[in-house]
């Protein structure tokens, strides 16, 4: 299914039981709907859960590109409008990696908009400044003074360019819009610390113990901040923790929304 918000075509899946308790699952950066597979069909399976799949807009080719680049607050209030729209009362919402930095938001902004919050491997907190980052960054802003120095105003743009492919991530490689290259930015550039204390809901953080993209201190920043929260580190798990311990994930997440405490 198919719904159009604030500019963007944005393709979305229903799972589960009509008057099932509702539970809406936001992906991470670079994946889609089939990155979520295992949640949505476990929680299917338990014939007590409607569950709702987004496509980021960008994300898949199955939702538009946005019409300019967004940042997480136009994401944020992109959910939010499909939520009302679709008529979704409170929702639970599990969230990866990207999609933790949007229901970050959105938890912080809409204090009453979820019932129970799943951060999973989330992003949000600013990464510590290692040595090789340091390095990394102090040779960008040495390299980008000297193609201003010694580039001529016509060829300025197609070197910087060259030079920001050589030092990029690879998720900022791998967009070949500048619309989703100018949103990367935005979205990465965005510490959603100072949110995590207006989190008021029942929120549970399941990481990977070897996670490296969002390592486990991220998540105890935000178990020290989100005042009723709760943390489980799954052994031997990476960054996609909820599909390296399937069992043991879902496990837990049917635990914790099936549980009566509100």
């Amino acid at each position: 299914m198919v719904i159009n918000i604030d500019g963007a075509s944005v393709n979305y899946e229903v799972y589960g039981q009509d008057g099932g308790i509702p539970v809406l699952i936001l992906h991470g950066w670079g994946t889609s709907i089939e990155a979520m597979t295992s949640i949505w069909r476990f929680l299917e399976s338990k014939g007590k859960y409607k569950v709702y799949v987004i496509d980021f807009p960008g994300e898949s080719n199955k939702s538009s590109i946005p019409p300019v680049a967004w940042g997480v607050p136009e994401y944020g209030e992109m959910v939010k409008k499909f939520i009302d729209e679709v008529k979704i009362v409170k929702p639970n919402v599990i969230a990866h990696s990207f999609g933790g930095r949007v229901t970050i938001y959105l938890a912080s902004k809409y204090q009453d908009l979820f019932d129970k919050i799943i951060l999973t491997d989330a992003a949000g907190v600013k990464p510590k400044m290692t040595f090789r980052k340091f390095r990394r960054k102090i040779a960008f802003k040495c390299g980008k003074l000297a193609l201003k120095i010694f580039t001529s105003k016509k060829n300025f743009e197609k070197k910087m360019q060259e030079f920001r492919d050589k030092y990029s991530s690879p998720d900022y490689k791998a967009l070949k819009s500048d619309v989703m290259r100018e949103t990367f930015k935005k979205v990465i550039s965005l510490d959603l610390t100072p949110n995590l204390k207006d989190i008021t809901r029942p929120t549970l953080l399941i990481w990977g113990e070897n996670d490296i993209d969002t390592p486990v201190y991220m998540a105890e920043t935000m178990k020290k901040y989100i005042k009723d929260s709760g943390l489980v580190v799954l052994k031997d798990a990476k960054h996609f923790s909820y599909v390296d311990k399937v069992f043991e994930y879902n496990m837990i997440v049917d635990n914790f929304l099936g549980s009566e405490d509100k």
